[in-house]
């Protein structure tokens, strides 16, 4: 039999199916749906049993719930949630020390976006000591909830969590699989504001995560387990977070813009610890990257800071810069390549200008070929050199020689076919 048992509950949204025993046979699904309640009258832990391949609960919303009657039972209850890849995210509560016998505990889990919103009801902040501020890049993209609920005494468990790194650990998020442990909303302290006051929050209602972790990763079987739960440690709201030490940068933005036919990038921390300096690298063909400046870091800062650095060699052809971050000990991070082209802006610039006694060097960028004259006069308008270079297109260094030039000011004229220069050269 493939399928023991399947019930659409999403047909049923106001009614509650109450059930004494549950078993799943080789892969069967339960679907819940709009806030609707799977009820396990009875409390043992093998009124779900799990048989050939296991089975499946799709809940996929804080309020579409398990509700097991447990009351003074104990022994391990596994709850077989699988997210909508298909991928088994279970919870398992082993009860060592039981709960009063009117107790019961509410079950259910979802998918969050990247920065693991919604919240569930109740959790007013992202804000957790172990990251050292808002921690919704560091965690997996989901919530479980298990809800001791008419419990005078709640009971002591150890507690196992199932995730899916692949689908939900991406995007925009930093995490270390190996460092993963589980981590509860208290909802009896904190200041409930999403600010994250770090080192610790002021007193106050509205909850915080708490630096209290649990359990250990394995990232085979891709569960975080044998995680020792009091009873006065068993709140509803749960997340499975990188326990590592915060990354030195936060980096809130890095963009490039094309100003004065240069490329100009930007980048913003929200916080910075023991950052030492940036280092821009450059690349061609987003392959091959070489460094071309670096910006000094602001050390250790918790307020937004601005950065910005100029490319003085302009781009014809998409440019590849990505951002490298350098801690006091020497250790470093990348963030994400951005791309820049800003041939459309101009098409002939001159940088780069280096004079000294016998040579005068520059930089001719321009998207075609063309030929050059190159006129350098005195300050009184005499002619002290003239040259006629071929140039291509892309970036051309063009060196005048035996020039014997005392410190003065100096004008540069280049006349070409399609386009005119002129500037004034300073030596001193």
């Amino acid at each position: 039999m493939k399928k023991l048992l399947f019930i659409p509950l999403l047909m049923l949204p106001s009614i509650i199916f109450s059930q004494a025993r549950l078993i799943l046979n080789n892969n069967g699904y339960i679907n819940i749906e709009n806030n609707a309640y799977l009820v396990i009258d009875n409390g043992a832990a093998n009124a779900v049993t799990l048989t050939g391949t296991g089975g499946n609960i799709l809940s996929e919303n804080e309020n579409d719930l398990v509700k097991w009657n447990i009351g003074n039972n104990t022994g391990n209850h596994i709850v077989p949630f699988t997210n909508t890849n298909g991928v088994k995210v279970p919870v398992e509560i082993n009860i060592t020390a039981a709960g009063n016998a009117a107790g019961y505990l509410l079950f259910s889990t979802y998918r969050t976006a990247n920065m693991n919103t919604p919240w569930p009801t109740g959790v007013t902040n992202m804000c957790s000591p172990v990251i050292g501020g808002d921690a919704s890049l560091f965690v997996i993209d989901r919530f479980w909830r298990v809800d001791p609920s008419a419990y005078t005494t709640k009971p002591g468990s150890t507690m196992s969590f199932g995730y899916d790194f692949t689908n939900e650990a991406g995007g925009a998020n930093t995490i270390n699989e190996a460092n993963l442990q589980a981590q509860r909303f208290n909802p009896t302290t904190g200041s409930g504001v999403n600010t994250c006051p770090f080192p610790a929050p002021p007193p106050g209602p509205g909850g915080h995560w708490e630096g209290l972790l649990f359990g250990t990763v394995n990232t085979v079987t891709d569960r975080v387990t044998s995680a020792v739960v009091a009873s006065a440690d068993l709140f509803k709201d749960w997340i499975l977070v990188d326990n590592s030490t915060p990354l030195p940068v936060s980096l809130l933005n890095f963009d490039v813009t094309c100003e004065n036919s240069l490329s100009t990038l930007n980048w913003s921390t929200a916080s910075e610890i023991n950052n030492d300096f940036f280092v821009i690298e450059k690349s061609n063909d987003a392959i091959n990257f070489f460094p071309i400046g670096t910006i000094q870091g602001n050390g250790n800062s918790n307020v937004v800071m601005n950065y910005s650095f100029i490319d003085n060699t302009p781009n014809f052809n998409t440019a590849y810069y990505k951002l490298k971050q350098v801690d006091f000990n020497g250790n470093f991070e990348y963030f994400d390549i951005v791309a820049s082209n800003c041939s459309s802006e101009s098409n002939f610039i001159v940088n780069q200008i280096i004079l000294n006694d016998n040579a005068f060097q520059f930089i001719v960028a321009t998207s075609e070929n063309e030929k050059l004259n190159i006129f350098l006069y005195d300050y009184r308008g005499r002619l002290i050199s003239t040259e006629t270079k071929m140039v291509t297109k892309g970036i051309n260094q063009i060196e005048l020689n035996n020039l014997q030039l005392s410190n003065s000011i100096y004008m540069l004229n280049i006349v070409g076919e399609k386009n005119h220069y002129s500037t004034k050269v300073f030596k001193q």
